[in-house]
């Protein structure tokens, strides 16, 4: 197990999968909590097969933040981030998140795996599922 903390203005799924990559992690798991000054989270309609978008504003609390590591079906590193996000007026908010940025801090803890996680897309579906 690891932990560090990224910093005010860090792009969190950016710096997390190069992270990864320059570990060379097969897989795992990353929790997170911290702040946000912004993010971007979507939610999969299997129906249309498309992503609903929500853009918000911070200041924003991480009350949950989980990350499956693998690989995608090219074989590069992957992470699949949900949040859990709390605003000013204790709202939450919750989906995947496609990107976020830093606030004050987010404390991270790396726990890997030696298990391969591989995705490979699943066409009837319409997302990279774990094989």
């Amino acid at each position: 197990m690891t932990i560090f903390a990224l910093k005010n203005k860090d792009k969190v799924v950016e710096k997390l999968t190069k992270y990864v990559e320059k570990n060379n992690m097969k897989s795992g798991v990353l929790l997170a909590l911290g702040t946000l000054e912004q993010a971007d989270l979507m939610i999969y309609n299997p129906k249309t097969k498309e992503y609903l978008s929500k853009h918000l504003g911070g200041p924003l609390e991480v009350a949950s933040f989980i990350a499956v590591i693998g690989k995608d079906p090219d074989g590069n590193s992957h992470i699949h981030p949900h949040v859990t996000l709390s605003d000013k007026n204790f709202k939450s908010f919750g989906g995947h998140l496609k990107e976020g940025i830093v606030g004050a801090t987010l404390e991270v803890v790396v726990i890997e795996s030696d298990q391969v996680i591989e995705r490979y897309a699943d066409s009837g579906i319409g997302l990279n599922l774990i094989s």
